[in-house]
């Protein structure tokens, strides 16, 4: 008999735990359907040195160009997913994640690119981009007006009617970007790069007039360590400009012409 109250008790005790925590979700709830939207916070995450957006930007994406007004609107009637699609609309956005709580605050967290190689268009007036960061997985990215990197700039007819490096040729060049973007010696010694229409590259020094024929971006760390041994052994005995190029095509070569 003991026993059987025992059983009972908790029973009882379960359903008014069950029922408790039941009230408290739809209470939850409707507390929540009456919260209306305070205001829209922008968090922006870049690893340049000054970010490349700017939080006014943003917000005027949020709001799809100040044509969607938030303010004062339920919460629960504004689409945090389609806030995310607009954001994720800027070229320069590599992430954004929205979302709200009771406070009525919508909260915005974007992640931006960080540009590998800046493309300077050879037939600038012919394509609506001129110019156009390209960022770690290949993408073409626009440009800022509010910060210029300093990364590594390119051009040349491979890119001609391009818009973006996502072909089996285009992928070879983003480890060869993503070398001379993580070396600071050879970012500081190398001013342009020319990609030939083949992916052919040819590398246009900070100082002097030597042009480097560096080829297809394959074996790029033996290619630089035999450029290495160029810079290192040969300009201090010849100069800058003794030679007019040097090739480092050919496999375990390396000559100056």
């Amino acid at each position: 008999m003991k026993a059987n109250t025992t059983l009972i008790k908790q029973v009882i005790g379960m359903v008014i735990l069950f029922a408790l925590v039941l009230a408290a979700v739809i209470f939850a709830e409707i507390s929540f359907n009456e919260v209306v939207c305070k205001g829209v916070e922008i968090t922006l995450d870049s690893e340049n040195e000054k970010a490349l957006l700017s939080k006014k930007d943003i917000k005027l994406m949020v709001s799809e160009q100040g044509t969607d007004y938030f303010l004062d609107k339920p919460i629960t009637q504004i689409s945090l997913r389609q806030i995310e699609e607009r954001i994720k609309r800027i070229p320069l956005v590599k992430s954004c994640e929205a979302h709200h709580d009771f406070s009525g605050v919508i909260s915005v967290s974007v992640k931006e690119y960080k540009p590998i190689a800046r493309i300077v268009r050879s037939t600038i007036g012919t394509s609506p981009f001129p110019d156009q960061y390209i960022s770690e997985d290949g993408k073409f990215i626009g440009t800022s007006p509010l910060f210029t990197p300093r990364i590594i700039v390119t051009g040349g007819p491979y890119f001609d009617g391009k818009r973006d490096l996502q072909d089996k040729r285009g992928k070879t060049l983003i480890p060869f970007f993503q070398f001379i973007e993580n070396n600071e010696f050879w970012k500081a010694q190398i001013s342009q790069i020319i990609v030939a229409k083949d992916g052919g590259i040819v590398l246009i020094p900070t100082i002097g007039t030597t042009r480097i024929d560096f080829g297809l971006p394959i074996n790029i760390e033996n290619k630089f360590k035999k450029l290495f041994i160029f810079y290192q052994k040969v300009i201090p005995n010849k100069g800058w400009n003794k030679y007019s190029w040097v090739q480092l095509k050919y496999k375990n070569q390396l000559i100056c012409e």
